[in-house]
């Protein structure tokens, strides 16, 4: 019998979905979903036309941030009678997607690189801001290894440091 991935998520634990705990086989599917949301990011920055697009994150990041989110902030019903706690699930959800992307972005590339980096916590990992990690030596190891020419690093900054959620 046959397991899918996504159901293997479902099945996890919340702390197995922590981008330190991904067994490689996790960590490479979802870093490949990650891959598709850095290009999205890029493309979006790279064409003001497409500036008013939104990204699309995949659902299985979408399972594994809504599985996350409930674990820190409980199952409990959003009050829809207020449309403003509706849109700010959805900032919450939307940012939390953004920094797991990064922290599985970070984690793909650190995790053979025997860099020490800051790994993210379960209480945190949906909001504490990706620049505040301490990964100072993980990107300057990336920019000279893995990205000397690309458009999204330069000397001055950090890899896709001032993704923000879009405002609704």
């Amino acid at each position: 019998m046959t397991v899918s991935l996504k159901e293997e998520f479902a099945q996890a634990e919340p702390n197995e979905l922590l981008p330190q705990n991904l067994p490689h086989k996790w960590l490479a599917y979802i870093g490949w979903k990650v891959n598709d949301f850095l290009q999205q990011y890029a493309d979006i920055e790279s064409d003001a036309d497409k500036a008013a697009d939104k990204i699309r994150f995949d659902p299985d990041i979408l399972d594994i941030v809504t599985k996350l989110y409930v674990v820190v902030h409980g199952d409990h019903e959003i009050d829809t009678s207020d449309i403003n706690n509706i849109l700010e699930f959805q900032r919450a959800t939307q940012q939390g997607a953004i920094n797991y992307c990064l922290a599985v972005y970070r984690e793909s590339l650190g995790r053979d690189s025997d860099i020490k980096f800051e790994h993210p916590a379960l209480e945190t990992i949906l909001s504490k801001p990706p620049e505040a990690y301490d990964c100072h030596n993980l990107m300057e190891w990336a920019r000279k290894n893995n990205c000397k020419d690309c458009s999204g690093c330069s000397p001055q900054t950090e890899p896709f440091a001032e993704i923000k959620p879009e405002n609704n």
